[in-house]
């Protein structure tokens, strides 16, 4: 059964492994880049910086880290999904949707001021938006990116 929880520190090492091997890379927790391991250390326990896994027994198998923005400009505060990722033999078992269910559920009843959840991927990236679009999540952002290589 897959539980949904709140990421601990303790939770990091599996899911850098679970990212690798999101990324077709493969690595040991231990190779992972001081980089890499500061970016997700800064989540657990940071209000501002939501993070939820989901749990089959002991096994990590899916993660969704999130940011809360507060824009100079604009009223209230935004939430960005950063990454949603679910081990390869989970995937479309609804884990990804569950983590984003909660996450929204978690965020509704915890931030007063909260005006929109949002979520970027790939323009190439078909199953995302899909995933996205079967959330009620609306294509409405135009961005432009200057790749210098």
């Amino acid at each position: 059964m897959i539980k949904i929880r709140e990421m601990q520190g303790s939770d990091l090492d599996a899911m850098l492994r679970l990212r690798g091997a999101w990324l077709s890379k493969e690595t040991e927790a231990s190779e992972t880049t001081e980089l890499e391991r500061a970016w997700f250390a800064r989540y657990p326990g940071n209000e501002m910086a939501p993070a939820l896994v989901a749990e089959e027994g002991d096994q990590i198998v899916g993660y969704l880290l999130c940011a809360l923005i507060n824009h100079p400009t604009a009223a209230g505060t935004s939430a960005e999904i950063d990454e949603v990722c679910v081990a390869d033999l989970h995937r479309r078992q609804g884990i990804g949707r569950r983590l984003v269910e909660a996450l929204r559920r978690q965020l509704v009843s915890g931030v007063d001021d909260l005006t929109t959840i949002q979520a970027r991927t790939d323009r190439e990236n078909d199953r995302a938006q899909a995933f996205l679009a079967a959330l009620g999540f609306k294509h409405d952002v135009l961005a432009f990116t200057d790749y210098l290589e």
